[in-house]
């Protein structure tokens, strides 16, 4: 972490964060109307963002409602207007409590009319994270796996989180009757990197484990290393290494136990040894040449035979413990296969069909595998397409059960759901019991099988790694436990409750210690709990919890939404609490509040519908309290390809956007007006080099708009024109940056969300913002901001990091930046 020597600065207490900057006076906007300039060529029907007018000052625009007559922003004077003398501030009695802003002050109390605290220091670049395990994906039309799960014993489990592809954060969890309790947490410096399916459009990582018993596990890094994890003691350490080339083929598939192990990459597979303190080597003697693309490992009981799952059939090899391997005929060779499984008396399978179908998992016999024929399965699951559109997506082989996972569609409705089968001498039971994993009427995420894992009686179900247990001879159920899921969503609920939510999930946040702590929680919200989601706030009314994924808002497919509502129950976790139901899709939606905002295209317009949220959730439908059109691009020739908003409650006002192509030209077209309709609205056009809009924001007569994750552009009201004051290109900064979204803006400075060049979060003057003035890495893309007291709070998918800004007697003014929840906009 980094921190210009000027890096904190202070906001009134209707601003979002603690901003950057220097103590004492505020730096001075320099030359702000004079650098004002025009924002791209004129398009002939719509006003770009210009020169402002006569004089040098923009034209008076309607900015809300006027401040108090007689105010100082002091917390210990009154205020008051007198007869004869005009505005007049008395000191409040000596010993108020009040609030210095500044965090590096405690004990404030007023005294003669000013506000002092007792100074405290504290280290510079105070940084702490608190992780999860078993994240999950958000769910927005894109490839299902979010991260990693395997068994290294009956009771424990290995968690693998991707940290956005970047790193690899594995968590050790002992799984029992009680839950899911977490044993241990590890850091590798190891992308995960996603691998499709050509042929067969599966999806699958190339960073994967290899468990070779109860204190081994293998994890292996295509074109990385292959590196040996102790798990003695149930702490997960660091053993040995063995580097890969980076030019070599991808590695789809391991398996191994005791000191052997094998992966697999195209035709070949390698084989592995673990030898006297525990070096790795790889074993060139034993390697085995296949006669199709290798998909799946699987090893029998006994460790004699490895069993080879391929584009082109199942393929036996035996692998004795003294001699070469043997490779045997292959059976089914008329089908491709993407994961198996063997037990002491079966092998299941999962079959792929070309350019994304999935054909079904089966069942067969080991002994029957010896045949010259090809053997007849004793169960399929096979596809169905009639009324309810069901496809098996993988399963988990346990003690004497199986566990297949389906998809099930029927009109809208779509279901994840777990069944339940016996094994036995008469091969394979009816559906003993069955659980509801996921139920939505949204679009969701696309189907892929899934590598379930599982050992003993417990399994981890992809792609929401939701732990499952045997009950009893024939039941199911779920484990979970703290640390378990998203932390992503920070969320302030009444009564001085934090959360950390995801999409299944919350936890009860503590920052009493040097850093946040988990103090409960875990993946317990129900599988019905929808995508769209409201929660009570810092104030007790209803806002919108869920976070955008890859566009600038939070987005409702077409058609009537149903949003689910959540409160804290008596544990202070988020629980269900009605629904209500919002029409207008495909819309992009933004929330303050008790408000909920809607923006959606109709014809060569956007319409914007403000909705005021109820109290409660009864499940009725939801009528907007105002609504107005805008025209960004009223000559309507271009094609539309993306649409955005960002609102600002003080003023009543909101920024609306549309990228649109015209020819080989893209454009983003903007309109800058109050929602209720009451006064003129002010257009412009950018150039722009993409068709998505990354993200909106605006504040105190500022507007901020980030294009294709680099191009920043400062805009101002001039009239009826947008005129850009600034713009920069983040990718040419001398430490060039890639931002995902704007995480909070107050109209002075911008939190930008960055993948490059680490992830973390960088705040920038608006005024100067080729010159970040702070910036925090974090371990994997940052998705909300928020500011508790003095902490600067960064919600990840898998962690969760604490900022506080230094305190000794160099560092700078420290000031508590106020909160105001309706400043930010997801």
């Amino acid at each position: 972490m980094w921190m210009h020597s000027g890096a904190w600065r202070g906001l009134v207490a209707s601003a979002l964060i603690a901003l950057a900057t220097a103590c004492g006076a505020d730096a001075p906007r320099d030359g702000r109307p004079g650098e004002a300039r025009d924002a791209g060529p004129g398009d002939g029907g719509s006003p770009d963002a210009g020169e402002p007018t006569d004089g040098g000052e923009p034209e008076p625009t309607d900015g809300g409602p006027p401040p108090p007559p007689c105010a100082d922003d002091n917390p210990c004077t009154e205020s008051q207007v007198v007869a004869g003398q005009g505005c007049v501030h008395v000191p409040v009695p000596d010993g108020t409590t009040c609030d210095d802003a500044n965090t590096c002050t405690s004990g404030d109390v007023c005294v003669a009319g000013g506000c002092q605290g007792t100074p405290v220091s504290r280290p510079p670049g105070t940084v702490s994270t608190v992780w999860s395990h078993g994240a999950e994906p958000i769910e927005h039309g894109t490839p299902p796996l979010e991260g990693l799960a395997e068994f290294v014993s009956e009771d424990r489990v290995l968690f693998g989180e991707r940290l956005g592809g970047g790193g690899l954060s594995l968590a050790l969890a002992r799984v029992g009757p009680d839950g899911l309790e977490r044993l241990d947490q590890e850091v590798l410096d190891l992308y995960v990197e996603r691998y499709f399916g050509s042929w067969d459009w599966s999806d699958r990582f190339l960073t994967f484990l290899v468990p070779l018993g109860p204190e081994r596990v293998v994890v292996v890094g295509t074109r990385q290393r292959v590196e040996l994890l102790g798990l003695e003691g149930d702490e997960v350490r660091r053993l040995t290494r063995y580097a890969l080339p980076p030019t070599s083929d991808s590695v789809l598939a391991g398996v191994g136990r005791g000191e052997r192990f094998w992966t697999c990459s195209g035709y070949y597979v390698t084989a592995w040894r673990g030898g006297p303190g525990d070096a790795l080597t790889m074993d060139a003697s034993r390697g085995i040449t296949l006669h199709a693309p290798c998909r799946a490992l699987a090893l029998t009981v006994e460790g004699g035979t490895l069993w080879v799952a391929t584009a082109n059939g199942l393929v036996p090899v035996d692998v004795p413990a003294d001699g070469p391997p043997v490779v045997r005929p292959a059976v089914l060779r008329t089908k491709a296969f993407y994961h198996l499984a063997v037990d002491q008396d079966f092998l299941v399978a999962t079959e792929l069909l070309r350019y994304g179908d999935l054909g079904g998992i089966s069942v067969f016999r080991l002994a029957e595998l010896e045949g010259a024929t090809d053997p007849v399965p004793v169960k399929t699951f096979a596809p169905a397409d009639g009324g309810v559109w069901a496809r098996a997506l993988g399963f988990a082989l346990l003690d004497g059960a199986l566990l297949v996972e389906w998809y099930r569609q029927q009109g809208a409705t779509r279901r994840y759901v777990v069944e339940r089968h016996a094994l036995g001498p008469s091969g394979v039971s009816g559906v003993e019991d069955s659980l509801l994993l996921r139920e939505s009427a949204e679009q969701g995420l696309l189907l892929s099988p899934l590598p379930l894992a599982g050992r003993g009686r417990f399994a981890v179900a992809q792609p929401w790694r939701r732990v499952l247990a045997l009950e009893g001879t024939r039941g199911l159920g779920l484990r979970t436990g703290l640390h378990h899921g998203s932390l992503e969503r920070v969320w302030a609920a009444p009564e001085g409750l934090l959360l950390a939510v995801g999409p299944f999930g919350s936890h009860r946040v503590d920052l009493s210690a040097a850093g946040p702590t988990l103090l409960g929680g875990g993946q317990g919200l129900p599988p019905d709990t929808q995508r769209l989601r409201l929660a009570p706030g810092r104030g007790g009314a209803l806002a919108l919890v869920t976070v955008p994924a890859s566009r600038a808002n939070v987005r409702q497919e077409e058609g009537a939404a149903p949003l689910s509502c959540l409160a804290p129950g008596p544990d202070g976790l988020l629980q269900p609490a009605g629904q209500v139901h919002l029409p207008g899709g495909p819309a992009a939606l933004v929330s303050t509040p008790g408000q909920l905002f809607q923006l959606s295209p109709v014809d060569d317009s956007l319409r914007l519908r403000r909705f005021a949220l109820p109290e409660s959730c009864e499940g009725a439908a939801l009528t907007p309290a105002s609504e107005r059109l805008f025209e960004p691009d009223p000559s309507g020739a271009r094609t539309r390809k993306d649409w955005g908003l960002a609102v600002e409650v003080a003023s009543g006002e909101a920024l609306v956007g549309e990228a649109h192509v015209d020819g080989a030209a893209m454009h983003l077209s903007l309109a800058w007006g109050r929602w209720d309709g009451a006064a003129e609205v002010a257009t412009g056009t950018l150039p722009a080099t993409t068709d998505v809009i990354t993200a909106l924001a605006l504040a105190r007569g500022r507007a901020l708009v980030l294009e294709n994750r680099r191009m920043l552009h400062v805009l101002a009201r001039a009239g009826t024109r947008l005129v850009t004051e600034r713009s920069v290109d983040l990718s040419r900064l001398a430490v060039p940056l890639d931002v995902t979204r704007i995480l909070a803006f107050d109209g002075d400075v911008a939190w930008l969300a960055t993948n490059l060049p680490t992830f973390g979060a960088v705040a920038v003057r608006v005024d100067a913002p080729d010159l970040p003035v702070a910036r925090h890495d974090t371990p994997a893309p940052v998705r909300t901001l928020d500011v508790v007291g003095e902490h600067l709070l960064l919600g990840m998918n898998d962690a969760l990091s604490s900022v506080a800004p230094a305190c000794d007697a160099s560092a700078p003014r420290v000031p508590r930046g106020g909160h105001a929840p309706e400043s930010i906009h997801w």
